[in-house]
């Protein structure tokens, strides 16, 4: 059977011709102002195509946010997954805009997210002269999209075009700050005419506290997003620590959200021996099938077990046998360091698959394609030639027990409680309050030892490298860590097995070359 999900199923399933994806072209959808919005009903219709969307987010945004890092990679396995070498040139950040990643999956991420923008500003433009009962939420929600999705951008890209509007004309490049500025003018503007919580049936709507947790984590990048970047890397803009610790504050007390605890969520998870095994079930209820009931969820992209609307994780990283059907990919991996970081304790440490391995559906013992029992080993020697069963392997999202072929109904959070009180501790460091950071940090690790196992750092620095230890064990494979080893000064100067590549200007991706030629306004940034 295949999970209820409402009437938010709506912005999931509804699918439509493909809004514009390039800035000289007119946006195009297949519902317009002129043949479709007649009442509310049919405007609803439109805002669901921009909430569809963000699944693209999930693609090459994603995608590029971790293999960049030392968080994931995708090794060259025999003739599985060299494709032009494109994801080995993401891991080791050799990217330019006319290497296998940057035609490929970097103008994917401009593409995808462009076409998020022009979707959003069809349904406003179309619904400007239709009046309905809801339009003051609507359009918020509408401006909110719009909003994330530049958040997307600049986060990428940092300088690209500000539009508006559904006219035919190029678009010359707004500044990295201009484009940080209008995010957060769209989203204060929209908060007021945002509910705090929806219905059950409406699940996956845009909230205040999304609001608040876009505005928080836009924050607490402050100083990267309205920086400066040049040939010799990164100029910090100002610091908005205050405005952070904030917007992550009304959202942890505004509420109506709760960290998932094994006692607000009920669950209760048996080892392989039948034994009861609490510790860290709530936490891992943000990631199991039925993750739209846990109270810790603020803003996440909605996915169904329905054939082409479900999440994929798990087939991008499982070994071919793992899976009942369809054949999984057997693909992205970690490294052996971000494996080893994890504290046997924690429960986190579930996500990754290590060592003898099994079907993650009938959980019977697996092969590899030479008949050998199947063998995660965390190690890869050679990611350019690298083994079957070479990696761990992260499967936070787990197998949904009712998937339809390889779509699971997991929904994918972008913003949990969690990161909140991170983003809150990160911001109290920064204004001098160490004691309130580090009652942060280990309210959270909380849930996940038992018993309990707090962190004591002294000192402002010392708090700063718990707290990105803290993101890392919390947030691992949630997209998060490409902006915080950027934040950190520790991205290009990374310095984990694979990578080759330490050029300062690539906290920015390049402009996708395919983007210069079609709009001659746009500029490359420094150092392509």
């Amino acid at each position: 059977m295949t999970r209820k999900i409402g009437v938010a199923g709506v912005f999931v399933m509804l699918l439509l011709s493909p809004a514009c994806t390039n800035l000289t072209e007119t946006p195009s959808s297949a519902i317009t102002p002129e043949n479709f919005y007649r009442n509310e009903g049919e405007v609803i219709g439109g805002l669901a195509s921009v909430y569809a969307q963000l699944r693209s987010t999930n693609d090459e945004y994603y995608n590029i946010s971790e293999i960049s890092t030392d968080e994931m990679i995708v090794p060259t396995r025999g003739q599985d997954w060299y494709d032009n070498g494109k994801w080995l040139d993401i891991h080791k950040q050799t990217f330019t805009p006319t290497s296998p990643a940057g035609l490929d999956n970097i103008n994917s991420a401009w593409v995808n997210l462009f076409q998020g923008v022009a979707r959003a500003n069809v349904v406003l433009n179309g619904i400007s002269n239709v009046n309905f009962a809801s339009k003051a939420t609507v359009t918020a929600e509408l401006r909110v999209l719009r909003a994330f999705y530049y958040f997307l951008l600049q986060d990428l890209f940092g300088g690209v075009p500000i539009v508006t509007d559904v006219s035919i004309k190029t678009r010359a490049q707004n500044t990295r700050a201009e484009v940080f500025a209008f995010i957060e003018t769209e989203l204060k503007a929209a908060r007021p005419d945002l509910p705090t919580s929806w219905s059950s049936d409406m699940n996956g709507r845009i909230t205040k506290g999304a609001v608040d947790a876009m505005l928080a984590s836009l924050y607490v990048n402050a100083q990267v997003f309205s920086g400066t970047v040049t040939a010799a890397g990164l100029q910090k803009g100002a610091a908005r620590w205050q405005d952070a610790a904030d917007a992550a504050n009304r959202v942890i007390s505004a509420g109506p959200y709760s960290l998932a605890t094994d006692a607000s969520t009920g669950c209760t998870l048996r080892d392989t021996n039948g034994q009861v095994t609490n510790a860290g079930c709530g936490w891992r209820k943000n990631f199991t099938a039925d993750n739209y009931n846990t109270p810790e969820i603020i803003f996440a992209v909605k996915y169904a077990n329905t054939s082409g609307l479900g999440l994929n994780f798990l087939m991008r990283a499982l070994h071919y046998n793992q899976y009942d059907s369809p054949s999984p990919w057997n693909g992205f991996s970690t490294l052996a360091d971000t494996y080893a970081a994890f504290d046997p304790q924690d429960q986190r440490i579930q996500i990754f698959l290590a060592g003898p391995q099994v079907n993650v559906v009938t959980g019977l013992p697996v092969k590899d394609r030479q008949g050998n029992p199947l063998f995660f080993n965390p190690n890869i020697p050679d990611p350019t030639a690298a083994a079957e069963g070479a990696g761990a392997r992260i499967t936070k999202w787990p197998v949904d027990p009712a998937h339809v072929q390889q779509d699971n109904g997991n929904d994918y959070a972008f913003f949990r409680l969690s990161e909140m009180y991170l983003i809150r501790a990160e911001a109290q460091n920064e204004l001098g309050n160490q004691a309130a950071a580090i009652a942060d940090i280990n309210l959270v690790r909380a849930r996940v030892f038992s018993p309990a196992k707090p962190v004591t750092p002294v000192g402002q620095q010392a708090v700063r490298d718990a707290i990105l230890n803290e993101r890392f064990f919390e947030l691992t494979a949630e997209g998060k860590r490409r902006q915080d080893l950027i934040r950190m000064n520790k991205y290009t100067q990374g310095t984990w097995f694979y990578k080759t590549s330490f050029a300062p200007y690539k906290v920015l991706m390049p402009i996708p070359q395919t983007q210069i030629e079609t709009n001659p306004l746009l500029k490359q940034n420094p150092g392509y």
